[in-house]
């Protein structure tokens, strides 16, 4: 961040580890910070880093000039909403709510912050505590004027801070498909590999240099797959539905036999069976996005 632009009062709902590096990213960037948690002594560390100590969520918003709230849940950031004295909150005060819910709860939330006078944003954090402040990736949605009035503020928090759409719930909802089912499931079904792996007497250490070797395929795949479910076009000469399904029934009554539950291969088993009964059998893997898509 540009140290030379005006030091904006930011205040950050919320302690724990997340809430903690998001209000130090914010000291370290130059702005003044003011922090609140339910538990007040969590505030002490970042007290002792230069911010200030508020006792209440009304305090909080009615000293930011932007607010972000790092919070357990939804239902605590209503909780902190119905909190706030009416009028407290200057006109044109921006609320950025960084707590992970789904698409439904980021709707509701945008309503209830309607009569606070506050702009409502919804937000994710894709990325651990360690990296905010420096390679972070932070998702915005909301009003479009909000965020270009805060933006530069707001990139303290990562360089990968970025706006993704007006439609408030659209963070929210890359946050369950991207962190949710993409990486955290990618992270267990390596460990689901690696004790299979373990039982053979292959490490894990030696797994993963050629588990490694996958995410250069998967950098081709992911968008080639992509391409194709914008054009609808899933014709393949290289692994078909087919072709996928008979690897992993044998994949996961392998892991089975061994007295392993195998739950993520089977997953992905079932919804490759899906796709044949759908008559997409000969078809590329992106095309069981078709048949996921109709079950939602």
């Amino acid at each position: 961040m540009d140290r030379t632009m005006r030091a904006t009062r930011v205040s950050v709902l919320g302690m724990g580890l997340m809430g903690s590096a998001v209000a130090k990213a914010f000291i370290d960037a130059g702005h003044d910070v003011a922090v609140w948690n339910r538990t007040p002594a969590k505030c002490v560390a970042l007290a002792d880093q230069g911010a200030r100590t508020v006792w209440t969520p009304s305090e909080a918003v009615a000293w930011g000039e932007v607010t972000v709230a790092v919070l357990s849940d939804y239902r605590a950031v209503e909780e902190v909403v119905t909190s706030i004295a009416p009028g407290c909150a200057a006109a044109g005060t921006v609320f950025l709510n960084l707590t992970t819910g789904d698409a439904d709860a980021a709707v509701d939330m945008e309503k209830s912050f309607a009569s606070t006078g506050m702009t409502y944003l919804d937000g994710a954090v894709l990325a651990y505590p360690k990296d905010v402040g420096t390679t972070a990736d932070i998702l915005v949605s909301g009003p479009e004027a909000a965020w270009h009035t805060c933006r530069e503020v707001l990139a303290a928090m990562g360089s990968g801070t970025v706006h993704t759409s007006a439609a408030i719930h659209e963070a929210n909802v890359i946050d369950t498909a991207a962190t949710g089912s993409f990486f955290c499931t990618a992270l267990g079904a390596f460990y689901e590999a690696s004790a299979y792996a373990s039982h053979h007497g292959v490490p894990a250490d030696r797994l993963a240099v050629h588990a490694l070797r996958f995410l250069d395929l998967l950098r081709a795949e992911i968008p080639e797959g992509a391409g194709q479910i914008m054009s609808g076009a899933y014709e393949t000469d290289q692994a078909t539905i087919h072709t996928y399904e008979a690897a992993m029934a044998l994949i996961t009554d392998t892991a089975r036999a061994i007295g392993q539950p195998a739950h993520i291969t089977a997953g992905f088993l079932a919804n490759l069976r899906a796709a044949q009964a759908a008559g997409l059998g000969d078809r590329s893997l992106a095309a069981t996005h078709e048949v996921l898509g109709r079950a939602g």
